[in-house]
Order: C-alpha cells, then structure tokens, then sequence
C-alpha cells in the first residue's frame, strides 16, 4: 500500500477513528502515564504514543506518531528472529496492512510513582514472540521533561536453544499536525535520531543510553517499500546483516526514523533462559518561546540599539541556520530578515535616527515564506530613543608645518555622535607685556578673535577645521605663546545645542629674516 508524502490531518483523523472502531483482539486498554507535558500512553504490546498538553496550536493533533489522535501509535520494538525462524514479531501497524507477526500480550500493569526524578512515573508491560523471547517493557517518564525512557528485557523463553535475532526501534513520526519533514541526526554523545517539521520546527526521535548502544540507525520515509521504514522492519529476518544503513534522509517526505541492536543475530546469541535488557530514550521537542535581550532598550537619538533574538526548541537546542524576520514600528519603521547562527540568536539593530519608542516584533520562519504561522515564535521589544544635544569631542593644535608668512594655521579635529551643523569659534589672547614695560601700564591687549567657520558633520565621522592666523596677528606675535580657548557649537535636525569649550596653548612660527 503506498501513501502520499504529507497525510492531511483530517485523513489521519479518520483513519485513527476507523482504526479504533474496527474489532480488536487487544483485551486491554492503553495505558496513560498521565504526565506533563508528555503524556506517554502504552498499548498491550508495547506500543508508544505520546499526546503532548503544551501544543501551540491546540486545534491541531495532540500524537508525535502517527496516528496522531489515536492513543496507539506506530512506534515500539520490533524483534526480527533470521533463518530458521525467519519472523519479525511486533504489533500490526495500523497505517497499513504489514507482513509482521504480532506479538500476544501478557500482562499490562497500571502506573505507580509520584512523577519525580527520585519516583517517576512507570508503567510495565510484559508480551511474547511466542515460544522464543518474553519482552517485559518498562516505560518512566519525569513530569516536566521534554522526553521519557523505555526499557525492553529480552528473556530467551525457548527452551534448552540459545535464539538469534536484532531487536528495532522504530517510530512513524508525526509533528504539529503534520508528518511531513527530513531527518535529523546529531552525534552527541549522546547520540540521537529522528526528523522534524520543517514548517513548525517541532521535532522528536530516539536518544541513544549509553549502556544500550546502537549497532545502526537510520532516518528515512514512511512507507513498505524496500528503503522505506516498514518496508525494512518487514525484512529485517530475511538476513543477519544490519537492517538501518546509518542514513539520514535530507529531502521533505513523510518521515520516520528506526535504531538497532545486532549483538545477538549471530554468533552465540542468546543463551537459553538468559536476558538481555535493551534501552533508549524518546524525545519530543517543539519551539521555546522567541526569547529576546534587551526586552526595554533605550538610548539618544542617533545611537543605534541592537536587539539579541533567540530561538531554541524545549530541549535548547538552537534553530541554528534558520530565518528570522523583524518588523519595526515607530519612528524608525522598518522591516527586514536574517539568519540565526549557532546559537540560535541573531541581532536585530534598530538605528534610532529619529527620536520617539519603536515596537520590534520578531518571528522565526520556519517554513520562509514569509508569513507568520500560529506555531512560528514571536516576540517583541521595546526601544526609546531620546532627542537630546548631541556629544562631541574636540582636539586643537597648532599647524607648526605651515609657513609663517602667511600665518600659521589652527587644526580643529571635532567627532560628534548625531550628525548636524557645527560652527567652530577660536579666541586667542595675547601674552602680557613685560612687567617693567610702557605697554604694562596701558590697558592690557584684547582676545584675538578667529573668524568662525561652521560645517555639516556626521555622527560618528570626525571631521577637521582649519582656522587660519591673520597675517597680521602671526607677524605681531611670531615665536610668542598665545592662550587659545576653542568652542565648538553643535546644532542637531531637532534644533537641540551643546557647546564644547577647550582651553590650550599654542606658540606661533618665528618668522624668517629676509
């Protein structure tokens, strides 16, 4: 039977409801662990489903497996026995009609413990390959994590016969209302397995234990073809090779993903009466909220503010690599997009060039097309940028260089932080005459002041003035030491003023004897 890529969620619906109300030869119901945000549910053999209580979108289907509004789902252990045997044991798979032998249930306990880390909350549930392996699945979840653990005993029930066979886990996915998506694969320690929806980056799979290590893994599609997921679990027993390839599917397809254990398909096996206890851990993981840092940014006009966005799903991990889009509104309107690094965290730069408060509302684009979707995180911010005087800084020198003829030049070096008008004012005084001198009994000599030049600067960009020594004063006052005050007025686009004052010394070229 073969499938479309993207099963729509009204199609899952009813086939779940057809599934549940079809006769069933199971005689206990599923087992809800009740916790939360994952409410981990088991079926008689050994099924897994998981309805998570925290969905962006409520409306949508509450299962990471498909089907995602039945409490069984396509997710549990296969154990695949090769020639002689030459079965694969596990439960029928309900989205199609599979070559697996199912499993014959034994005994399905309730759930005991507080939901702690010291008592988690754990259900048993014990069945059979008859005549060749018991499997006793024990299934602990921790309220409020993102993921529970699920340990699979396999006890040789053959006889005075060691058994040989590879035991799989192996899950249908299905995210957010959808089961369409590529597969990830991280390689830790520890590592782990399993895809995610691309349009609502919520995503699942296996995390390895680490005395329970893989022999193989593969994220791949949906389907019973021979490179699709149950198309592999049907003939896992046709060989003792491996049955996952240790690939990970990068196109969009209606994805799924398996782990193996080979240590018992050949050699020795499995001793008669002996156990072997098999483990992993199964991961949900759907968007944490747009977290954003600064939350109330505030500065003068004309400084720009900067933003951090940081986006990570409920198991911290970065949505490294995807886009990120911003809208601000104010004053400063804008909009753009960028890409979050590794971290997951891209900056948002608000330049401020007008004074008054701007909104920025940001979103991760999961699927980049440029809308936002109900289960695409959003935040905002806040930034205030102030209309005052603008800050300027000033340097004065004389331009010893120069030639004194024609008088020696006064550099003024002024670097604001708001771009505007600024007039550059130089006022020199003379040194007094000698104490004992005709001069020191006139009245003493007057401020020298320079004819003001005034210029455009931008924020940030110094820019030098030069202000020129009369003739007349450079020939009176050759070789002498004058006191200079230097102002600098700046005016901003909003009429606000400073004034900068800076007090030096300069001494005026010798002039030369012709």
């Amino acid at each position: 039977m073969a499938r479309g890529l993207a099963r729509p969620v009204a199609l899952a619906a009813s086939v779940a409801a057809l599934a549940l109300a079809l006769p069933s030869a199971a005689s206990s119901a599923p087992v809800p662990l009740g916790g939360s945000p994952l409410n981990v549910i088991v079926d008689e053999l050994g099924q897994l489903q998981v309805f998570r209580q925290d969905r962006v979108d409520p409306s949508l289907p509450p299962g990471i497996f498909y089907p995602s509004t039945a409490q069984t789902g396509d997710a549990g252990l296969f154990l695949a026995f090769p020639a002689p045997v030459s079965k694969v044991y596990g439960f029928p798979v309900t989205s199609f009609l599979s070559g697996i032998t199912s499993y014959t249930g034994v005994t399905q306990g309730g759930v005991t413990g507080a939901g702690t880390s010291a008592d988690p909350l754990t259900q048993v549930t014990t069945y059979q390959a008859p005549g060749l392996a018991k499997v006793t699945q024990t299934t602990d979840y921790v309220n409020g994590s993102q993921e529970f653990r699920v340990r699979w005993v396999v006890q040789n029930i053959s006889g005075p016969a060691s058994i040989h066979f590879k035991a799989l886990a192996a899950a249908d996915f299905f995210f957010e209302g959808s089961d369409r998506g590529t597969g990830i694969f991280t390689e830790g320690p520890p590592r782990f397995i399993g895809g995610t929806n691309v349009d609502s980056g919520s995503s699942g799979g296996f995390v390895e234990v680490a005395d329970s290590p893989w022999s193989t893994y593969q994220a791949l599609e949906w389907g019973d073809g021979p490179d699709q997921l149950w198309g592999k679990v049907n003939a896992a027993a046709g060989s003792t090779n491996a049955t996952f390839d240790g690939t990970v599917i990068g196109a969009l397809v209606d994805n799924a993903g398996g782990v193996e254990w080979d240590q018992y398909a050949t050699g020795a096996g499995l001793a008669p009466a002996g156990s072997r206890t098999f483990a992993a851990i199964v991961r949900s993981a759907v968007p944490s909220a747009l977290q954003m840092n600064p939350t109330n940014a505030a500065s003068r006009q004309g400084v720009p503010v900067g933003i951090t966005a940081t986006a990570t799903d409920s198991n911290a991990q970065p949505y490294a690599g995807k886009t990120l889009r911003y809208t601000i509104t104010g004053p400063n309107a804008t909009e753009g997009a960028t890409t979050l690094g590794p971290a997951g965290s891209a900056v948002i730069t608000d330049p401020g060039a007008n004074a008054g408060g701007d909104t920025i509302v940001a979103f991760v684009d999961f699927d980049n097309d440029g809308t936002r979707e109900l289960v695409e995180p959003q935040a905002s911010a806040i930034a205030s940028f102030v209309d005052v005087p603008p800050t300027c800084s000033l340097k004065a020198k004389a331009d010893t260089a120069g030639g004194a003829g024609s008088g020696s030049p006064i550099i003024v070096t002024v670097n604001c932080g708001e771009g505007g008008t600024v007039t550059v004012s130089v006022q020199l005084t003379p040194p007094p005459p000698p104490k004992h001198s005709t001069a020191s009994r006139r009245r003493k000599a007057r401020p020298i002041r320079l004819k003001p030049v005034r210029h455009a600067v931008t924020a940030g960009k110094p820019f030098t003035f030069k202000l020129k020594v009369p003739r007349k004063v450079a020939r009176r006052y050759a070789g002498k030491r004058l006191r200079m005050l230097v102002t600098i007025t700046a005016k901003d686009s909003a009429g606000n003023v400073k004034r900068v004052k800076k007090r030096s010394t300069i001494r005026l070229k010798r002039l030369r004897r012709r």
